[in-house]
């Protein structure tokens, strides 16, 4: 995986900002187990009528939820499978194991700076700098 752009970065930012909302973390969970009734999701999470209607249609607009009317009910589930996969990876970044990757590649350490003894003749107090040298702290580069 390369570095993030600036407009990918914009929009994960984005899709964070829309998942960083207990309610509506709450209803996505819930609706991992599959499609649901508008009722059933209010039971299960506790969120009351009003301000569920309002969470899901934000989760609608953004295209994380579509909705499915039978009767008189509202069925609601992911969009897509890619939505629900997102749901779960977020949902499983608290309890779940972090898969194995590929080993992180090692760079060379930063030049470490260490300080020159100074005998500190110069008049008018002048400074004291640093010498960097290409040795880190415990080895030789």
């Amino acid at each position: 995986m390369s570095a993030l752009t600036a407009d990918e970065a914009k929009t994960l930012s984005e899709r964070l900002r829309l998942f960083a909302q207990p309610q509506r973390l709450l209803i996505l969970s819930t609706l991992l187990e599959g499609e649901l009734a508008v009722s059933d999701i209010e039971t299960r999470t506790g969120v009351t009528q009003p301000t569920l209607s309002q969470q899901i249609g934000t989760l609608r607009r953004a295209g994380v939820l579509t909705a499915r009317r039978d009767s008189r009910s509202m069925y609601y589930s992911f969009a897509s499978e890619d939505e629900l996969k997102q749901a779960r990876l977020l949902m499983g970044a608290l309890d779940m194991p972090v898969p194995e990757g590929p080993p992180l590649s090692r760079t060379p350490s930063p030049p470490v700076v260490q300080p020159q003894p100074s005998p500190r003749t110069t008049v008018g107090g002048g400074a004291c700098f640093a010498q960097v040298t290409g040795r880190s702290p415990g080895g030789s580069r």
